[in-house]
């Protein structure tokens, strides 16, 4: 059981640390290198990290749910999650806060990638002889969309440094 335990924290622990290290790789290093770029050529690249990095954000997400679930039933504390006992003292406190982190994180990726993502791949696509009017719209569209996708990167990177930092602090007893 104790081998079970360790190897669940230790999946959780990479899974947390893969999910905070992509997102600050991606908000810190490729929007603003993107940028930098023709927009041609963003477009391409954005298109395949983008996939790369949804495939990697949304298996971290499941494997700390999971392993997360499984350490608390393991350990005979499920019960916790859904009794106010669990805001009784310090560390439970900071696993709250970690879960309703989380949760913001899974709601935010899941509105960047199933109703964002999909739209702003959709206005990229090249249609036949369009008009300049055509290709005006479809311009400004992908400039609001980006703006849109940039702040929904930015709540994730806040809400999973938070959660990170939450379950970190339930080791040392919690916050407060």
């Amino acid at each position: 059981m104790l081998t079970l335990l360790l190897i669940l924290r230790l999946i959780h622990i990479i899974a947390a640390a893969t999910l905070v290290g992509s997102v600050i790789f991606n908000y810190f290093l490729l929007r603003p290198t993107l940028k930098l770029i023709p927009p041609a050529h963003a477009v391409v690249i954005a298109q395949r990290v983008g996939s790369l990095f949804t495939y990697t954000g949304w298996t971290a997400l499941v494997l700390l749910f999971l392993s997360g679930l499984l350490r608390v039933y393991y350990t005979g504390r499920l019960w916790l999650l859904v009794s106010f006992d669990l805001y009784a003292h310090a560390p439970g406190r900071a696993l709250a806060l970690m879960l309703l982190f989380w949760l913001l994180t899974v709601a935010s990726s899941t509105y960047m990638t199933f109703a964002l993502r999909p739209k702003l791949m959709k206005k990229l696509a090249v249609s036949s002889n369009p008009t300049l009017a055509d290709v005006e719209k479809r311009r400004q569209d992908q400039m609001t969309s980006s703006a849109r996708l940039d702040r929904f990167q930015l709540i994730n990177l806040i809400t999973s440094t938070l959660a990170l930092i939450a379950g970190a602090s339930i080791a040392m007893g919690g916050f407060f």
